[in-house]
């Protein structure tokens, strides 16, 4: 898969191919993370972006039937909007899938039965009676829709009760608004339910963002799971309950006034908000020597334990909270893409979190921002030796981690095959750098460093020689 970027926020030019693993490296405000966010728009299906044009509305007998044609042109112009909302203006492409390329060219060819939910708002002139409000609502909230689509012409049918011939007449073009509106949900549906089956045979099960400020949302998701549970359970008393219900309030007024994010955008947020729920057994066990305590769930809710004792999550620490919303943002068979994943981690556990990392690109494609020096040069230099499990052994004994078993096998086993790119941000461009260089130093970090050492080094002369 390759990403193409032109004038794109601060990226002037760049073409990037991804590997199993993929770094973007640089200084702040290069284009990293809006790089990551091209990635994650590409293989996004929105659920509102089919536009469809009506062509013919009829009523005969009580038998409501719409026609219509799948407006391409518009449906370009509503991603265009989306992604205008979403992203600096500019151009970006992926290859050789993407959603809107996919949705353009694809002809669909389905039937289906459907009953909404709910009902957008509806007009009713003053010939209606209420008798006939009342039933023609019952009637289109409670009646099945058929919808047929094939190419780019499709129709809905509808049956309805009985409503005065009069009513009917006065409604239409608020029904046939209602009818296009289903449409559109339900052609939509089927467009993205597509595009992730043409996604899961190009090898990738889902698409999920881990961003900046991660830990504040798995807080906030404990918390309110918390909540929710404390609700459902046996209460002794009237008078718990009303103390359960008012702490919900409560929280849920807080969390209103301060919501973790927007309701609608940015959407990567959303979906990684909704993503937080189980983890995976296999990830689990890789990210083991990266925690103190344990990790359990207890009545429905997931815990942190260290010596023998539940640490509440408000309590648990940074570093903690950043390995935790990992582990349950990680589906495995999924594109990862993980900002900063250095993010309150200290030396040690950035190195364990690089080869946690490098472990998974075998059963997954993952793309990092990254500012480490230590995540870069540990994957680069796993990349490019090669250690066997023994060979692992000595450093994680080395450095006392425990539970390192799962790992260190991992690692041996991605060492088969994994292929490692970097790119390195640059004022305007994005430019391959081979693992040999990366290995001799991060792009923009040694030079960094070799300045720093080299000023320090005269303050040592000035100090030991009095030399001005």
């Amino acid at each position: 898969m390759k990403l193409h970027l032109s004038n794109l926020g601060p990226i002037k030019h760049g073409e990037i191919e991804l590997g199993d693993i993929t770094l973007f490296v640089g200084k702040p405000n290069t284009g990293k993370s809006t790089a990551m966010k091209a990635l994650f728009y590409s293989l996004y299906c929105p659920g509102n972006l089919i536009k469809l044009k009506q062509d013919s509305f009829e009523v005969k007998d009580n038998l409501f039937l719409l026609r219509f044609t799948i407006d391409r042109e518009g449906t370009k112009e509503n991603y265009k909007s989306f992604i205008s909302d979403s992203l600096p203006e500019g151009e970006f492409k992926l290859e050789p899938i993407n959603v809107l390329d996919f949705i353009l060219t694809q002809k669909l060819s389905y039937e289906e039965d459907y009953r909404p939910s709910t009902l957008p708002p509806m007009f009713f002139p003053k010939t209606c009676s209420d008798e006939d409000i009342k039933r023609l609502r019952f009637s289109l909230s409670n009646t099945i829709y058929k919808i047929s689509v094939n190419g780019d012409k499709g129709e809905v049918k509808v049956n309805v009760s009985d409503v005065s011939e009069t009513c009917l007449n006065e409604t239409l073009s608020s029904i046939s608004t209602i009818m296009l509106n289903i449409a559109e949900q339900l052609v939509n549906s089927q467009y993205c339910i597509g595009f992730n089956e043409s996604l899961s045979k190009n090898g990738i099960n889902g698409v999920v963002y881990i961003p900046y400020g991660r830990s504040f949302l798995v807080l906030q998701k404990f918390i309110l799971q918390e909540i929710l549970n404390s609700l459902t359970s046996a209460s002794p008393s009237p008078f718990s309950w009303l103390e359960k219900i008012s702490n919900m309030i409560r929280g849920s007024v807080i969390m209103a006034i301060n919501p973790p994010f927007k309701i609608t955008r940015p959407n990567y947020l959303t979906e990684y908000f909704e993503g937080l729920t189980t983890y995976n057994e296999k990830v689990f066990n890789l990210i083991k020597p990266l925690l103190k305590g344990q990790i359990a769930n207890v009545g429905g809710n997931l815990v942190y334990i260290e010596e023998n004792k539940k640490i509440p999550w408000e309590y648990v620490s940074a570093s903690i909270l950043e390995i935790v919303s990992f582990l349950l943002s990680v589906k495995v068979g999924s594109l990862i893409l993980f900002e900063e994943p250095e993010t309150q981690l200290h030396e040690e556990l950035q190195l364990l979190m690089g080869m946690v990392l490098y472990a998974l690109s075998s059963i997954n494609r993952i793309v990092i921002s990254t500012h480490s020096q230590t995540i870069v040069s540990t994957i680069a230099h796993l990349s490019m030796l090669k250690p066997t499990k023994e060979e692992l052994k000595d450093l994680f004994e080395d450095l006392k981690v425990k539970d390192y078993e799962a790992l260190a096998e991992a690692v041996e086993k991605a060492n088969e095959k994994v292929k490692v790119k970097v790119y390195h941000f640059t004022e305007g461009e994005v430019k391959d750098v081979s693992i040999d260089n990366v290995v001799r130093g991060l792009p923009g970090t040694k030079d960094v460093l070799e300045k720093e050492f080299r000023w320090f080094s005269s303050l040592h002369s000035k100090r030991l020689f009095g030399q001005k």
